[in-house]
């Protein structure tokens, strides 16, 4: 979840966003987001070795070409009729570019509501900037006075 709704706090009223925008990064990386993956291994010219990989194609496109090598083989197939036609559907009614720029959106509101209560927690669990301060002024080799800020190194 923290990928795609960050590092925020979040409370429960955004629960509802969360729950929403975990469903929508979820069609997109399965049903239109292609991947490769390893199928092989192989040596280069030199010795090296180096991965050998397939297309790419969405978790969907390889879910449904192992259902079909299944069926063939006289399988029941790995994925219920009335599941399959929904995936389907989906895919036929689903805008890509629309359901990222749904994301971004939500992503967006998360942000505007999240972002303050994030910031004061930050304020209130930062760094100790007097120590910080006293620390990075003997670092530099310069006697920092009590109330003053250190001077930057002259480099």
């Amino acid at each position: 979840v923290r990928r795609h709704a960050f590092y925020y706090r979040y409370t429960a009223d955004e629960l509802d966003l969360l729950n929403e925008l975990w469903e929508l990064v979820r069609v997109k990386a399965n049903l239109f987001t292609p991947s490769k993956k390893p199928i092989a291994r192989e040596s280069t010219r030199d010795g090296r070795p180096r991965r050998v990989y397939d297309r790419p194609r969405t978790p969907w496109e390889r879910l449904k070409e192992f259902d079909d090598q299944d069926r063939a083989a006289g399988g029941p197939g790995f994925i219920p009729d009335d599941k399959r036609e929904e995936i389907e559907r989906t895919l036929a009614t689903v805008n890509p570019a629309e359901l990222v720029r749904r994301i971004h959106d939500i992503q967006d509101r998360l942000e505007d509501m999240a972002a303050p209560r994030t910031a004061r927690l930050a304020r209130r669990s930062g760094p100790d900037m007097a120590y910080l301060n006293k620390t990075l002024a003997r670092i530099a080799g310069v006697e920092p006075e009590d109330n003053e800020t250190p001077p930057a190194d002259k480099d």
